[in-house]
């Protein structure tokens, strides 16, 4: 009987936990499109979730146990609230703060049934205690339920991403609750018919100590905050995708199941004596000059590890009694949300850099310092090799790998960081006589003013380029220059154009278009037209009516007549995220929509982790013809290479792209499954990619 009842609810916790972090990864999916992809989808949605953790182990500690059994009438309310609530849709957020107005969508759409799942572990806990199984630890319980939100987000990436679409997940997820709402009636039956044993007398929650309650909070709002800053780092060069927010997701739960196990899957005196080194070698990462390569990314995944290692260790270690289980796990909850609203709500308005990533570090390294101070001279006496070794490591990471150095004739001009990214640009003095041989200061044909090669960039990744020149600031730079596969769809004709770029840049593509022709531009963020327009000539200079839009293209590109642009081009790449949603079927039929006749279909493809040509290939087999061109080898200063796709609509004449050495896709080699709006899969693109770097 005791195994019997341990063991289902081991399992209670496990599904519970299960569906809990499935829900996660699911509902960000299905808002991400209606957000146009944005830089704090993810970190804010988790903020969101952490919040609603808190506020059901609220619900454990202050009301459960008063309700006793009519706790499940409340675990069967989402089986009706699910298929209501789902009816109304997700709506883009307008011109409201997308924060605030993201953080209203999620409370309608999924708060009741997150935070009824939220409270499983502690419910279950609390039935294990007054079953007959009472005389075990319930902490084990807590791993279970680790374990099953581990395996959960695994499973996401592994295969519910790649083999599933949206409306097949939404199902089984559905059906799973049913079996959570059958399994939690039968675990409080079994629990309820169990004589509850004489206890000894209990600890008041308010006996425990203010500074244990600090600690707690700090435990937990650490790893949390560095957890988010972590994915902070790598979405904003991989893009906001499941594969990508789960890494560290995943690493960060490992954490709790490691360190509330019964087994010490990791020695403690080898954690305390290398997590510096590995915190130091992200901040490396994160100061690294090239930052995006693959072992800078590896660098970020290491620290957080190690961090939430040693941070989750010490609250194992400073655990309460089991019968103070849900003040434990409330401060736990608490801390956790404050560390995710200081990185997703206030980070952002405060900073306008990553600055709460090597902050979160130093604030850590200080309080396991004033919590371990006691222990940290016998640990040195004990082990004097192994801490020699961490602290030797420590010190010389910095010089072997190196940081980030400013060219001191470079200028930060304007740095920013709002809910889409984070945008710098940078001036950087030219020696003119590598552009002007005959420059003389003196000169007035040179205006007396040297060059100055002025950068905007998205995390690594410059997104367009000006050199600042009355003489050279109207010739477009780094992948929309003059001579790469961009001169061949914008060539000049006699007919005047109607033209539609989404992303708007610094504006380089402006440059292409003459008096007489129109160009709109789609941009999602509001501060890319203040930079392109106050930093940047391109625009200005633009002698066409140029004309921005703003908000998420595929909702304002609803509203332009249809078939009234020649040229629709998609260059809406933050960093080398991909925008999913603008390319699935849906989009691709929008597009097909509001082109003219004879149109074209462009799509700006450059990228260092994603191969998009498969996807460009079988999303738009059915009705494109599509060609794909590489800028050549051979590139002149302030070029960049840049890979291009053109379509047009089946049995329009391509010979004069042939003609410059475009390449249909029929040929390439490599396939993926079609993208729509209900099935995307991010992994095969990666996985492409990775061969063809071999």
């Amino acid at each position: 009987m005791r195994l019997s009842v341990s063991l289902k609810l081991h399992c209670f916790v496990f599904l519970g936990a299960f569906l809990l972090f499935t829900m996660e990864p699911l509902v960000a999916r299905v808002i991400l499109p209606v957000y146009g992809g944005s830089f704090h989808v993810w970190t804010t949605t988790l903020t969101f979730f952490q919040g609603i953790l808190f506020f059901g182990y609220v619900y454990c500690h202050l009301i459960s146990k008063r309700l006793g059994g009519w706790h499940l009438a409340l675990v069967a309310t989402p089986l009706v609230w699910l298929p209501l609530v789902n009816q109304i849709g997700i709506t883009p957020p307008g011109d409201e703060n997308p924060v605030w107005f993201l953080m209203f969508q999620l409370t309608l759409h999924v708060a009741l049934p997150f935070g009824i799942l939220a409270t499983t572990s502690v419910i279950a806990q609390s039935w294990f205690i007054r079953s007959e199984t009472s005389g075990s630890s319930p902490y084990t319980l807590y791993a279970s339920s680790n374990a099953g939100s581990l395996l959960a987000l695994l499973a996401y990436i592994a295969l519910c991403e790649p083999l599933l679409g949206l409306s097949v997940q939404r199902n089984l997820w559905y059906a799973g609750y049913i079996s959570y709402v059958v399994l939690a009636w039968y675990c409080w039956r079994m629990a309820a018919n169990t004589r509850e044993k004489e206890r000894s007398t209990v600890l008041p929650s308010s006996d425990i100590k203010a500074s244990t309650l600090v600690s707690w909070l700090l435990l937990s709002a650490l790893p949390s905050a560095f957890m988010l800053a972590v994915s902070n780092a790598i979405t904003l060069e991989l893009g906001s995708v499941p594969l990508v927010w789960v890494l560290p997701l995943v690493l960060y739960l490992l954490s709790y199941v490691f360190t509330f196990s019964r087994r010490q899957w990791i020695s403690p005196t080898l954690l305390h004596a290398f997590w510096p080194a590995a915190s130091i070698w992200g901040l490396c990462s994160f100061y690294s000059p090239s930052l995006g390569s693959p072992w800078e990314l590896v660098a970020h995944l290491v620290a957080l590890f190690a961090l939430a290692m040693i941070g989750h260790g010490e609250l194992h270690r400073l655990r309460p009694s089991s019968d103070q289980l849900t003040v434990f796990y409330l401060a736990i909850a608490l801390g956790g949300w404050i560390g995710g609203m200081a990185v997703s709500l206030v980070s952002p308005v405060v900073f306008n850099s990553l600055a709460e990533y090597p902050i979160i570090i130093g604030v850590f390294a200080l309080t396991i310092l004033i919590l371990r101070k006691g222990d940290l001279p016998g640990s040195l006496r004990s082990q004097p090799i192994l801490s020699g070794l961490g602290a030797s490591l420590a010190v010389a990471l910095p010089f072997l790998i190196g940081t980030k150095k400013i060219n001191e004739e470079d200028k930060v001009i304007h740095q920013y960081r709002n809910y889409y990214g984070i945008y710098k640009v940078v001036d950087h003095h030219l020696n003119p006589y590598q552009i002007f041989p005959n420059w003389s200061e003196k000169d007035p044909l040179f205006s007396g003013k040297a060059p100055i090669l002025r950068t905007l960039s998205h995390g690594s990744t410059v997104h367009g380029a000006q050199i600042i020149h009355p003489y050279t600031q109207k010739y477009p730079l780094s992948y929309y220059h003059g001579e790469g596969p961009l001169k061949d769809v914008f060539s000049e004709t006699m007919e005047p154009r109607n033209v539609a770029i989404i992303g708007l840049g610094v504006g380089a593509c402006a440059t292409y278009f003459n008096e007489g022709e129109s160009l709109t531009f789609y941009e999602l963020d509001p501060y890319i037209e203040d930079i392109a327009s106050d930093r940047f000539t391109y625009l200005d200079d633009c002698k066409a009516k140029v004309t921005t839009v703003l908000g998420d293209a595929r909702i304002q590109l609803e509203q332009a007549p249809d078939h009234s642009y020649d040229i629709i081009m998609v260059d809406a790449f933050s960093s080398d995220a991909i925008p999913t949603h603008l390319l699935t079927k849906e989009a691709f039929s929008l597009y097909e929509q509001k082109l003219a006749p004879q149109g074209k279909l462009v799509f700006h493809i450059t990228n260092r982790y994603y191969d998009l040509l498969g996807v460009i290939k079988s999303t738009s087999a059915d009705r494109w013809e599509a060609l794909a061109k590489k800028s050549n080898g051979k590139l002149k200063p302030f070029q960049d290479h840049a890979l291009y796709c053109v379509l047009l609509r089946k049995g329009h004449d391509v010979s004069s792209l042939r003609a410059a050495s475009w390449l249909s896709l029929d040929d390439y080699q490599y396939e993926c499954a079609p993208w729509s709006d209900d099935y995307i899969n991010t992994l095969r693109p990666l996985y492409i990619m990775l061969l063809r770097s071999q």
